[in-house]
């Protein structure tokens, strides 16, 4: 099997080589489709995105950015460069229940616990030793940060992001585009478009565009 990581400009990309490495996945290529620094490590060819061949369209993509907006982007350049298929990844060192569904370029990164009957969408990332409780909902390009605790039957909007270490309670809701900031604990639902923090969690921001001040 192999894949092509559309996007290098991003510096978790090296733990989606490693992912690969651990599956016995070959890096067919990585798409350089911005400028900048390339933080890749595998060794893989680069290519310009103007420079994409028909080989490589016919590979499964997947987008290694955390930014929700930015993962869109691409994604969405991706597709109309020719790709067909995105690729789920899941290491195999994460804990999946068997129940779960994961929607296609949804990432899953080393480390991760993932509860029975829980339904994530496409172009998700897990990031590495989070927790996502049962018959959790994680919507389209949703990021949880690493180390992030979601109890059961949370529910996370569309280009929502819960960052590092923080903690959403069960039966909780965080609207579209809204960021639970790091170490936070969320007791009381979460609106769209709003920031969070601190533990219980406050209300810092509302019209919040989402992070990295970007919407999906």
């Amino acid at each position: 099997m192999a894949v092509v990581l559309y996007g290098c400009g991003s510096s978790i990309v090296v733990d989606i080589e490693e992912t690969c490495a651990r599956l016995g996945i070959r890096i067919a290529a990585l798409v350089k489709n911005m400028p900048g620094a390339d933080f890749a490590i595998s060794g893989a060819p680069v290519v310009a995105a103007d420079a994409i061949t028909d080989e490589l369209r016919s590979i499964p993509f997947t987008v290694p950015i955390f930014t929700p907006a930015h993962r869109r982007t691409a994604s969405e350049e991706a597709r109309r460069k020719g790709f067909a298929s995105a690729a789920t990844l899941i290491d195999p060192t994460a804990v999946v229940a068997a129940s779960a569904t994961l929607g296609a370029g949804t990432y899953v990164n080393c480390g991760v616990a993932i509860g029975g009957a829980v339904s994530i969408g496409e172009f998700a990332f897990v990031n590495r030793n989070a927790s996502i409780g049962h018959h959790g909902q994680i919507a389209d390009f949703a990021s949880v940060g690493p180390g992030a605790t979601i109890a059961g039957r949370v529910r996370l909007g569309r280009g929502a992001v819960v960052c590092a270490g923080a903690v959403v309670l069960p039966e909780m809701e965080i609207g579209a585009n809204s960021v639970v900031a790091a170490g936070a604990v969320v007791r009381e639902p979460v609106g769209e478009h709003c920031l969070v923090a601190g533990n219980p969690a406050r209300l810092i921001k509302v019209d919040y565009a989402g992070y990295q001040h970007l919407s999906v």
